[in-house]
């Protein structure tokens, strides 16, 4: 146990590059043994071949954790290929949802129109701006009508007098 400790903490400092040549032989020698501590057992082939002047090719990565890697590779592509569909799913379900909310929109306003310069304007996407205005407005109207039936008829003709003037340079519908 004790000569496994050191060792490790041998393989740790030849992976710091901080060994010195005898520490270094002291390695080689271990890993050229056949009693191989199973926990050390993957530094085996490196070991060997820099105990045999590094001539020979270099020793592949192990089957098991290359298998791991590819297995690690696999689980990040399948996460990655799930996430963009449920955002390219997101996205057209929120799209959709758009265009249904515009279609509801522009069959409300079916058949409206707007006068402008004397000229019948239908293009529903040509008004819509000003059908959005109006809209607005007349909510704002009746926000303020609520408190009509307090209002003396003087305070009810200065606040028409007021919309007016507001609504003079806005076309008629």
């Amino acid at each position: 146990m004790r000569y496994y400790k050191t060792i490790e903490q041998l393989v740790e400092k030849f992976l710091d590059g901080a060994t010195t040549n005898a520490e270094e032989q002291t390695l080689y020698d271990y890993f050229a043994g056949e009693k191989v501590d199973r926990r050390l057992e993957q530094y085996k082939p490196m070991f060997r071949w820099y105990a045999g002047g590094m001539t020979d090719p270099l020793p592949a990565e192990p089957p098991a954790a290359a298998g791991r890697a590819r297995t690690l590779r696999m689980r990040i592509l399948a996460t990655a290929g799930i996430a963009a569909s449920v955002l390219l799913i997101g996205g057209a379900a929120i799209g959709y949802h758009k265009h249904m909310e515009k279609e509801r929109l522009y069959a409300t306003y079916e058949g409206s129109y707007i006068v402008r310069g004397g000229k019948k304007i239908t293009d529903l996407k040509a008004i819509m701006p000003e059908l959005k205005r109006i809209e607005r407005d007349a909510e704002a109207m009746a926000c303020r009508s609520k408190n009509i039936g307090r209002m003396s008829p003087e305070e009810i003709f200065k606040m028409m007098e007021k919309g007016n003037k507001d609504n003079n340079h806005k076309p008629t519908i």
